[in-house]
């Protein structure tokens, strides 16, 4: 049996070390996308499940469609009720 030895063994090494960064930066990207559904925006505002519903099948609001619920990233509805908006808005 012989075994072989790459004589770049630390030239592989440092590949498979940019790699693994790579997978990690990929990871810490991962969490910090964070869907809700309307449940979760109903006990996070306190407001009602139909006011919710409202707001979630607006064509202004960013949510979609996630089989039958809807669900919306966190970080586009911070930024969505970072612009004043009225009630009486479409």
């Amino acid at each position: 049996m012989e075994i072989l030895i790459n004589e770049n063994l630390s030239e592989e090494i440092n590949k498979m070390q940019k790699l693994l960064d790579q997978l990690n930066q990929i990871k810490n990207k991962a969490k910090m996308i964070n869907f809700i559904t309307t449940k979760d925006f109903v006990q996070m505002s306190g407001w009602s499940e139909p006011t919710v519903q409202k707001l979630f099948n607006r064509e202004d609001f960013p949510s979609c469609d996630f089989g039958k619920e809807k669900i919306a990233e966190i970080g586009a509805v911070i930024n969505y009720f970072s612009v004043p908006r009225r009630k009486n808005e479409t």
